[in-house]
């Protein structure tokens, strides 16, 4: 017995007296033993990670090197990317210049300009920006401007991704891209009593609307915008008492622009032209100065700027999709030194992330930057990979603060219900039809950090809130092995 207790306490000196991953596996493959899963597809990889890269440890695999479709869960990769390339010191910068006689409206794709969700937070609306700089052009003397000129090129004008279903290009969710976003690109909709109004917000004439509303014919009520344009249709049997519906504009720019000249109009300020894009200033800014800009003195009017810090944030808590693609693009503009920022370009730049990260080539494939595409794929022995790369890295914190804490926040804020692991899972959660995921961290009772992926293809319909829980009880089976028991 002494020989016995003293080979046990040798091999715990030695660092070996981890659970054994017999006992991981056994609670995982009884919880993959569920009916839920009979047809599906499930990869699973879960890492014990200590002080350095050295200490990596597998505690659980199944299937982990097969690419599935990981939905939200790319915006892990994407996030992790974004701080790659831009840096954690990276700021948007939106800014508004006086030119000669005209203003022009510069753009850097920042998702959060006049995000109702972001200026709420901030006491702020939509508008407010564009109120504080033409309250500023009324202290200088300005009456009148000829045109307000809108550059987007940080970005190109393939605003929504052909991949994405056609039939919910006007849902939120499917907001377009722009080199400037304005508001979420999204207008909110509030339906009068009976369908005899309709508020917009923010204010604009931006879009059209065309009423085809019968009430009292119990046609289904449906608001739906024609592709390629600005015309709502309002259409059926609307609510009696009204409601209220999100739905995506077109051409994000041009919106921006557009409600700044009402902003402007509204404050007394003339606009003696039109709303124009011109894709030609932020070049003619850069160094050198165009000198038959510099002849014209640009004054800069206003300048709106973000941290990179509360998009990446709102990208994984709230699963922006648009805070996502803004920063696959942006990142592409950096990565095509400065020619424009395009899925392409973007995506080229997750690549050369992930090789960075040593993921071989056919561990994925990548189609957009939020996971909304049916043609993305990543395995979850990549998905932990940047986990660890992350965790390692210098831009630790900022990564892991920028995820749902379970039980907390985000869209993890009802996950893991009454239990301890509440507070004690970071991560990120994935949905599109068919497919569910969860992968982040794990946070021992111990304070010993581990990395996992749970990805699930081919799920039953209307299915998904039992497949989370089967998620949940994988990440509570790992954890019972991996706490120190009491």
């Amino acid at each position: 017995m002494k020989h016995r207790l003293l080979a046990l306490s040798v091999l715990t000196l030695l660092g070996l007296s981890f659970p054994a991953r017999a006992d991981i596996d056994a609670q995982v493959n009884a919880v993959l033993q569920d009916r839920l899963l009979a047809n599906a597809t499930v990869i699973v990889e879960v890492m014990s990670l200590g002080s350095g890269p050295a200490d990596l440890r597998e505690l659980y695999a199944r299937n982990a090197h097969l690419p599935l479709v990981p939905a939200s869960n790319l915006k892990l990769v994407t996030t992790a990317a974004a701080l790659e390339h831009l840096g954690p010191d990276f700021k948007f910068s939106t800014r508004l210049l006086l030119v000669g006689q005209d203003l022009v409206l510069i753009g850097d794709g920042d998702p959060t300009f006049g995000d109702p969700a972001f200026t709420k937070e901030k006491g702020f609306k939509p508008t407010s920006d564009f109120e504080a700089w033409a309250a500023r052009l009324q202290q200088a003397g300005i009456t009148t401007i000829r045109d307000v000129l809108v550059d987007d090129s940080v970005m190109d004008e393939q605003f929504a991704h052909p991949d994405w279903p056609s039939d919910q290009l006007d849902e939120y969710y499917e907001a377009q891209v722009g080199g400037l976003n304005f508001a979420g690109n999204t207008l909110d909709l509030t339906i009068g009593a009976d369908g005899n109004s309709v508020g917009v917000w923010p204010m604009t004439r931006y879009a059209t609307f065309k009423s085809s509303i019968s009430p009292g014919s119990k046609r289904v009520f449906t608001v739906s915008r024609d592709l390629g344009t600005n015309i709502i249709n309002l259409h059926g049997d609307p609510p009696a008492r009204g409601g209220k519906v999100v739905r995506t504009i077109h051409d994000p720019p041009m919106f921006g622009g557009t409600v700044l000249a009402e902003t402007l109009t509204n404050a007394g300020i003339k606009v003696a032209g039109s709303v124009k894009r011109d894709r030609t200033f932020r070049a003619r800014l850069n160094a050198p100065l165009d000198p038959a800009l510099a002849a014209m003195k640009p004054v800069v009017v206003g300048e709106y700027e973000t941290p990179i810090g509360p998009v990446l944030s709102r990208t994984n808590k709230a699963s922006a999709n648009l805070y996502a693609e803004s920063l696959c693009k942006r990142m592409g503009y950096d990565a095509a030194t400065k020619a424009t920022g395009s899925w392409q370009t973007g995506l080229e730049a997750v690549r050369g992330y992930l090789k960075k990260t040593g993921i071989p080539e056919e561990d994925f494939r990548l189609a957009d930057g939020c996971g909304l595409s049916k043609k993305n794929a990543i395995s979850a022995r990549a998905l932990v990979r940047v986990l660890c790369y992350e965790y390692y890295g210098k831009n630790r914190d900022l990564y892991i603060r920028s995820l749902s804490i379970a039980g907390v926040d985000g869209t993890l804020d009802d996950r893991f219900a009454r239990s301890d692991l509440q507070r004690r899972v970071f991560g990120k959660s994935g949905f599109v039809e068919g497919v569910s995921t969860l992968s982040g961290y794990l946070q021992a009772k111990d304070g010993q950090w581990h990395a996992f992926s749970i990805m699930i293809n081919g799920i039953p319909r209307q299915s998904n809130s039992q497949i989370k829980l089967l998620q949940e009880k994988i990440v509570k089976a790992v954890d019972a092995e991996v706490s120190p028991k009491k």
